[in-house]
C-alpha cells in the first residue's frame, strides 16, 4: 500500500462559473482534499449570454466584488497555490476579454478554458472520485453542458460542448416540451455524440446534485450525501419527468432557492439526456472540475493513492488512529475476512474507522460512528461499501443486527462479510489492549480445524475470558469450529 500523502499547505481553486464564482481552499490529505472554505456568489455571468452577447453590467459587478474578496482572503489565508479559471460565459461573451483584464487587476491570473478543457477537468475529477471509472460524464454548468469519455484512468478523446448551460434551459423550455426534446436531440445530433449506450453515466453540476437531493427525499435514502448516489435509467427519467412539472411538493431543505428554481429545467434536460444516451445506470458526483484540475496537478505516484484509505486515514488523523494502526490490525484479521475482489481497501478503511470510533465518548460511540459511515461524504466509497463500512463499525462494538436502513444500501452476503470483519477487529483489539506490538506474539488462522488463534508464551497473560467471547462469536457467525492453542499446540480452554 503507498504511503498517505498529507500536506499543510492550503489550496485553492477559483471557478468563474456562467452561473457562480465561487473559491474553495482546500487542506488535508493530498489525494483526497477536505474543503475548508466553499464560497460563492450567483453572478450569473452567462444570463444575457443568448440575448445580447455579452456579460451585463450587474453580472460584472457582482463577480469582480466577489473576486475582490476572494482575492483578499488568499492573501489572508497565505494561500500559495491558487488556479483561478473561466468557463463558458467569459468564452463566448464578447466583453469576455475585457472582464478577465479585470480580474487580472484584482492581482489574480484567470485561465479561460476551452470547451474541451473543461470537460477534461470535469472527468478528471470523475476519475479520481471514481478510479476505474468507465462511461460517459455528463457535466451541467450555467452556460453549458458538457459531454466526455473516460475509461480505465483515461479521459477519451471526442467530448462535446452544447449551449444548453441551467441559464438556457428556461428559454429554450418556453416553446413546450416537445420542442425543448428537439432542441436536445438536434444538438446531440450535430455533435454526433454517439457513445454511452449501456454504460454508466456520471452526473456532475449543482442543479443535477440538487435533483439528487431531491430524489433521495422522495425515496427516503438513509444517506445524506448525494455523492456516488446511484439512479437505473428509467427511475431517472420518471422521477426527472415528475420534477419538471414545477417546484416540488415537500423540497429537500438543503437545496438552495437559486437550485429550486432552477430544478424543474435541470430535470427536464436530464430526462431527455438520459432518453438519448440510453446508458445503463446514473451516478452522480460531487467532484467535478475544481477537484479534476487538483488532481491532475498531483505527482503519479500521489494519484495512484487509494481515495477511499486517504479520505479516511486524513479524518482519523483527528481521532488519534493511524493508517499504519489500521493496516496492522487488518493484515492480523486477514485469514478469517473472506474477502471478496476489490475488497481489501475497503476493509481497511473500515477497520480504520471502527478503530477511531473507540477514541470517541462511549455514550456516544455507536450514534456518531454511524453518522461516519453513512452521512460523510467519503471519496472512493459506494453506497454498498458505505453499508458494509457501518456493519463493520457495529461488529467491532458486538452488535451484528442490520438496521433496516443499512440492509437498503449492500446485499446480504455483503454486510455478513463486513460483520465478519467487525467481529475479528473486536478480537484482536480486545485481545491486544489496542496494542500492534503485541501481534508479533499471537496469529488468527483459519484451517481443517477452524479458527484458530495460537499464542506464544510471552502473549498468555494477554488472555481473558472476553477472548474465548470474541473468538466463538466470530466462529459462530462464520459458522466454523474456533480453539485457542497456547505454546506446543495445546488446546487452551477459557
Amino acid at each position: 500500500m503507498n504511503a498517505i500523502s498529507h500536506s499543510t499547505q492550503k489550496r485553492a481553486i477559483i471557478d468563474i462559473g456562467s452561473n457562480t464564482v465561487r473559491l474553495v481552499i482546500y487542506t488535508g490529505p493530498l489525494r483526497a482534499p477536505v474543503v475548508e472554505i466553499n464560497e460563492k456568489v450567483n453572478a450569473r455571468l452567462g444570463r444575457d449570454l443568448g440575448k445580447t452577447g455579452a456579460l451585463s453590467d450587474k453580472a460584472l459587478k457582482l463577480a469582480l466584488g466577489a473576486l475582490a474578496r476572494f482575492a483578499l482572503l488568499l492573501r489572508l489565508h497565505e494561500v500559495e497555490t491558487v488556479e483561478c479559471v473561466a468557463t463558458a460565459a467569459a468564452r463566448d461573451a464578447s466583453n469576455g476579454p475585457q472582464f478577465l483584464a479585470a480580474v487580472r487587476a484584482l492581482g489574480l491570473s484567470p485561465r479561460l478554458l476551452s470547451g474541451d478543457e473543461e470537460a477534461s477537468a470535469s472527468a478528471t475529477g470523475v476519475i479520481a472520485a471514481f478510479p476505474g471509472a468507465h462511461g460517459t460524464v455528463a457535466d451541467l454548468g450555467g452556460g453549458s453542458l458538457e459531454l466526455v469519455g473516460v475509461d480505465a484512468g483515461r479521459v477519451l478523446a471526442g467530448g462535446v460542448t452544447l449551449p444548453f448551460g441551467s441559464l438556457r434551459l428556461g428559454d429554450l423550455r418556453a416553446g413546450g416540451d416537445a420542442a425543448f426534446a428537439g432542441h436536445v436531440s438536434s444538438g446531440l445530433r450535430r455533435t454526433g455524440w454517439k457513445a454511452g449506450r449501456g454504460e454508466p453515466l456520471y452526473i456532475v453540476g449543482g442543479s443535477w446534485r440538487a435533483l439528487a437531493l431531491q430524489a433521495m427525499r422522495t425515496l427516503g435514502w438513509p444517506v445524506d450525501d448525494p455523492h456516488g448516489f446511484e439512479l437505473g435509467a428509467d427511475e431517472a427519467v420518471r422521477m426527472a419527468r415528475e420534477l419538471s412539472e414545477g417546484k416540488p411538493k415537500n423540497p429537500d431543505p438543503r437545496i438552495s432557492s437559486s437550485r429550486l428554481s432552477t430544478l424543474p429545467d435541470a430535470a427536464a434536460l436530464l430526462a431527455e439526456v438520459v432518453t438519448a444516451i440510453s446508458p445503463s445506470k446514473l451516478v452522480f458526483s460531487s467532484w467535478g472540475l475544481r477537484e479534476g484540475l487538483l488532481h491532475a496537478a498531483l505527482e503519479e505516484q500521489v494519484q495512484a493513492q487509494d481515495p477511499l484509505l486517504a479520505s479516511v486515514a486524513g479524518f482519523a488523523k483527528t481521532a488519534r488512529t493511524s493508517i499504519r494502526e489500521a493496516v496492522a490490525v487488518s493484515d492480523w484479521c486477514a485469514a478469517v475476512c473472506q474477502d471478496a475482489a476489490g475488497d481489501k481497501a475497503l476493509r481497511q478503511a473500515s477497520t480504520l474507522l471502527a478503530l477511531a470510533a473507540m477514541h470517541t465518548e462511549p455514550n456516544l460511540r455507536a450514534e456518531e460512528a454511524t453518522a461516519w459511515a453513512l452521512r460523510k461524504r467519503w471519496i472512493g466509497l459506494d453506497m454498498a461499501g458505505r453499508g458494509m463500512m457501518a456493519m463493520t463499525i457495529f461488529a467491532n462494538a458486538g452488535e451484528t443486527r442490520v438496521p433496516a436502513d443499512v440492509a437498503r444500501l449492500a446485499a446480504p452476503a455483503d454486510l455478513d462479510r463486513a460483520i465478519a470483519w467487525g467481529l475479528a477487529i473486536r478480537l484482536c483489539r480486545r485481545l491486544h489492549g489496542g496494542s500492534i506490538s503485541a501481534f508479533a506474539a499471537t496469529h488468527l488462522a483459519c484451517d481443517e480445524r477452524g479458527i484458530v488463534l495460537g499464542l506464544d508464551e510471552a502473549a498468555l497473560p494477554l488472555l481473558t475470558s472476553s477472548t474465548f467471547k470474541d473468538l466463538k462469536a466470530l466462529g459462530e457467525w462464520l459458522g466454523r469450529d474456533w480453539l485457542v492453542l497456547g505454546p506446543g499446540d495445546v488446546v487452551l480452554e477459557g
